[in-house]
C-alpha cells in the first residue's frame, strides 16, 4: 500500500516528467506576434510543458511561412497555428493533425458586431476588392448581404458603385491595404456619409467607424487549449475583445 500511495503522489505532483515536449517556431517578427509567442511561452510552462528546439510531440507555429514549411512534414507531431490570415487556402481545415487560432474573424462575425456596436440595422455591404484577391474573398464572404465590387488597380475606380450602399467593408486585401488606397477609400466613405468597418485591428488608427479588436491574452490562451485539446472544430474564431 505504501508503494501505490508513492506512486500515485509521483503522478500527481511530478508532472513535469510526464508533459509534452513543445516546439515554438515563429516566422513573423513584429510586436503582435512575439506578444503572443511570449505569452504563449508563458503559460506552457505554467502548465508544465516542457519547450524545447527539436524532436517534440507539438509544435506551436505562428505566421504562414512556418505553417507552410510543415504542409510536408512526414511525422504524427501535432501542430498548432496562428497568424495565417486565410487558413482555408491552404487547406488546413482538412489537414490531420493540424489546428489553428484565427487572427482575423469571419466578415459575417464582424458585421455582428458591427450592427450591435452602432445599433444599425442589416443592409448590403459593398466590399471593394482587387481582381487578384477575388476568388479567396468569395471563400469568405459567404454572407448574401456582402456584395464583392472588384477593381483592377485602385480602389477609386468602385467609387460610384459604392454610393449605392450604406455600409463598406474592408478586406485583407494587400492592394487595397497599400496607404493612399485605403486613406483614400475611408475619406471618400466619410464625405459621402458612408460607413466603413473591418476586422483587422491594425485599421484602428484610421479612423473607421468600426474596427474588431484582437484580444491577443484570448488568443494565447486558445493556443495552449489546443496544444492540450484535439477539438472537432479546427479552427477556433478570432478571440475579439467585448466593448
Amino acid at each position: 500500500m505504501v508503494r501505490v500511495a508513492i506512486l500515485i503522489l509521483i503522478l500527481v505532483f511530478d508532472v513535469s516528467a510526464w508533459a509534452a515536449d513543445v516546439c515554438i517556431v515563429n516566422s513573423y517578427p513584429i510586436p503582435p506576434a512575439r506578444e503572443v509567442e511570449s505569452r504563449v511561452r508563458e503559460l506552457l510552462k505554467e502548465h508544465h510543458y516542457n519547450i524545447v528546439n527539436s524532436n517534440c510531440n507539438v509544435k506551436v507555429l505562428i505566421g504562414t511561412p512556418a505553417v507552410v514549411k510543415e504542409l510536408n512534414g512526414n511525422d504524427n507531431c501535432k501542430r498548432v497555428y496562428t497568424f495565417v490570415l486565410f487558413p482555408e487556402r491552404l487547406g488546413l481545415q482538412n489537414r490531420e493533425n493540424f489546428y489553428g487560432v484565427r487572427v482575423f474573424p469571419l466578415p459575417e462575425r464582424t458585421y455582428r458586431r458591427f450592427l450591435k456596436s452602432l445599433c444599425l440595422k442589416k443592409k448590403k455591404v459593398a466590399v471593394p476588392i482587387s481582381y487578384e484577391m477575388l476568388s479567396i474573398a468569395r471563400i469568405y464572404l459567404k454572407n448574401p448581404y456582402f456584395v464583392p465590387i472588384p477593381f483592377k488597380n485602385s480602389p477609386v475606380e468602385t467609387f460610384r458603385e459604392l454610393l449605392k450602399y450604406k455600409y463598406v467593408y474592408v478586406f485583407p486585401d494587400p492592394k487595397l491595404l497599400k496607404l493612399v488606397n485605403l486613406v483614400t477609400l475611408v475619406n471618400f466613405c466619410h464625405d459621402n456619409g458612408l460607413l466603413v468597418f473591418s476586422g483587422l485591428t491594425d485599421l484602428s488608427r484610421f479612423n473607421l467607424d468600426y474596427v474588431d479588436k484582437l484580444d491577443f491574452e484570448k488568443l494565447a490562451e486558445d493556443i495552449v487549449f489546443l496544444v492540450e485539446n484535439s477539438p472537432k472544430e479546427k479552427i477556433l474564431p478570432c478571440p475579439c475583445r467585448e466593448r
